[in-house]
């Protein structure tokens, strides 16, 4: 038995070791136990729980799938289910006992991961920059002399920036997680999420409308009980690499005049090539673009397709509760 639970980095040759020896995908709650019994954790290491009260091994071991499964060392054929790949056959058979995340930048999956957080980031930073902000969830960094307020403050600004960090992998694994999605599903998430943001008013609905005799429309928010106003979208499942180019936006415009719409969002879970938004912009504000970076952060902040995963309380003193003791005094 060893004398601690070993991190993440430790955890990730124990997962793939397990799975290599496995020919069916394998439950997560069984590889728990295979992983545990694998780096020989008794029980009391298996029963550890966080101060929030989840299990630890269960923590570790989830998020060391997860990494894995961004870089393609593991596949996910169904839920709560993980099998190897080849590549992930190939650095079990390296034997390493640790596998760090800077190990990791040698697949081109993951790194591709690590610059769309980057991006987000940036994206998020020239945002709160824009309202007067000090930019995504951080600020400069502190001078050595501090107050103990200032230190507090100092300490807020990095947990808020610890969250950010959170939620932007959350929304980078989102968007993966709807270019693997069929079509028909993406549709039906893009009018979910225009309706959370309001656009279908307080007795208006949203409907998919896909199909090869769509004309281009692949869904419909009615702002009111009537259909009287409404907004048209076009929603395009694409893969990195595939942007949106300037004819489906041309073809999109062709379309709502066709219906004698005024307004329409164009949506894909790729980006938009450099043609493609000037033509949009010749369009006088008809049509807004969403890209999949933009789309995916939307869909945090509405709540479609995530949940909250902890509400966290941060206390600070209640200085009224002392004003009868400074007058007393």
């Amino acid at each position: 038995m060893i004398s601690e639970m070993p991190n993440i980095d430790g955890l990730r040759p124990a997962v793939l070791a397990v799975l290599a020896a496995k020919r069916e995908p394998v439950r997560l709650l069984d590889l728990l136990v295979m992983a545990a019994d694998h780096v020989g954790l008794d029980e009391d290491m298996r029963e550890e729980t966080l101060a929030s009260g989840g299990n630890r091994l269960r923590l570790r071991v989830s998020y060391a799938c997860s990494s894995l499964t961004i870089a393609d060392l593991l596949e996910r054929p169904q839920r709560g289910f993980y099998r190897i790949t080849d590549n992930g056959r190939a650095v079990a058979e390296r034997h390493l006992e640790a596998y760090r995340e800077r190990d990791l930048e040698e697949w081109p999956q993951w790194r591709s991961y690590q610059e769309e957080l980057a991006e987000r980031r940036e994206h998020k930073a020239s945002e709160s920059e824009g309202a007067g902000g000090s930019g995504a969830g951080g600020s400069s960094p502190a001078p050595a002399a501090q107050s103990s307020d200032e230190d507090g403050q100092s300490l807020l600004e990095r947990v808020r920036g610890g969250i950010d960090e959170l939620n932007n992998a959350v929304e980078t694994r989102l968007r993966a997680r709807l270019q693997q999605a069929s079509p028909q599903f993406f549709e039906k998430a893009v009018v979910e999420l225009l309706k959370k943001m309001g656009y279908s008013g307080t007795n208006g609905r949203g409907r998919t409308v896909g199909g090869s005799g769509d004309g281009g429309i692949d869904g419909v928010i009615d702002q009111d009980a009537l259909g009287l106003q409404k907004i048209y979208i076009q929603a395009k499942r694409y893969a990195d690499g595939n942007a949106v180019q300037r004819p489906a936006i041309q073809q999109f415009f062709g379309a709502l005049s066709g219906k004698g719409a005024g307004r329409g969002v164009f949506i894909t879970t790729s980006t938009f090539t450099r043609g493609a938004r000037e033509e949009a912009q010749r369009y006088g504000g008809q049509m807004v673009l969403i890209d999949g970076i933009r789309l995916t952060a939307l869909m945090r902040h509405y709540g479609v397709a995530v949940q909250p995963l902890q509400d966290l309380e941060i206390y600070q003193i209640d200085e009224d509760f002392f004003e009868e003791d400074e007058e007393l005094g």
